[in-house]
């Protein structure tokens, strides 16, 4: 792991921590789940983001009704993204069924030189993700503002194994709204995340 993405986690740690309060509960609703990511308190609204996968086909997060998951990798990664793909497609298995088919899971590319769809498509087969995971791709105009939107820093560079970027898994309750995050170092806990998406999608 470079020095630099290092000095983004942590610079992606302190910012969480300074907008995250300790509390587990979400907001001061009883009924709203508990959860193990770091709490958003309070909520934030996702921006609603709209591209296209790496088959081409339409990608919209959040949907209405449908809590989510969202990431930000890039398939070259040597070191952070294979950690975060397992961890998803672990905690996916952990969380089982109709948990894992209740939550959308995005990952939105901070690479839009060198995600290409074959890139992708290696990537998602590698992590057990294919067909579990939305992969939005596009070119640094159409992903850019994407970025912004999210509060993340992504700096592509012209090495395809090596993007600065924040490292942070959010996640985004049925009402749209931003209410928890796996920010900075990793690895986090899979039971911790199976756990948030068991709660994010129950009845």
């Amino acid at each position: 792991m470079s020095r630099r993405w290092i000095l983004i986690a942590l610079i992606a740690a302190a910012a969480a921590a300074a907008s995250a309060t300790a509390a587990l509960m979400l907001g001061g609703n009883g009924a709203k789940p508990a959860l193990r990511a770091v709490a958003i308190d309070p909520p934030v609204p996702a921006p609603v983001t709209l591209g296209a996968d790496y088959t081409g086909a339409a990608v919209q997060v959040p949907r209405a009704g449908r809590p989510a998951l969202v990431t930000f990798l890039f398939a070259s990664c040597p070191d952070v993204c294979p950690l975060v793909g397992d961890e998803i497609a672990r905690a996916l298995d952990e969380a089982g069924e109709p948990a894992a088919s209740r939550i959308d899971v995005v990952a939105i590319s901070v690479d839009p030189k060198g995600d290409t769809p074959a890139n992708v498509t290696a990537f998602m087969r590698g992590h057990q993700l294919t067909g579990r995971m939305r992969y939005l791709i596009g070119t640094r105009a159409e992903l850019s503002p994407i970025w912004s939107a999210w509060g993340v820093l992504a700096q592509p560079t012209e090495d395809i194994t090596e993007s600065l970027h924040t490292a942070k898994v959010i996640l985004v309750d049925a009402d749209g709204q931003q209410v928890g995050a796996y920010p900075g170092a990793l690895p986090f806990d899979t039971s911790d995340l199976a756990a948030d998406i068991e709660a994010l999608t129950a009845d």
